[in-house]
């Protein structure tokens, strides 16, 4: 799974409340990944200060040379 960081940031740009999440524990796929980042975006998006929220994936890649 991709890592994903939620970032709440004030009229300045600046970071002022982030949320990292790097696993979603499953038996069998019941919410989508982009789901729970969606709602991790709407629940900061309603913070005191926040004006704008960004969401960044990180996924690694092994490559065999």
């Amino acid at each position: 799974m991709a890592q994903y960081v939620v970032t709440g940031r004030n009229s300045n740009g600046e970071g002022i409340c982030s949320v990292q999440i790097g696993a979603i524990n499953q038996d069998s796929q019941v919410v989508a990944d982009l789901d729970v980042v969606a709602a991790v975006r709407n629940l900061l998006a309603g913070a005191p200060g926040v004006v704008g929220v960004q969401a960044q994936k990180f996924e690694q890649v092994i490559t065999n040379v």
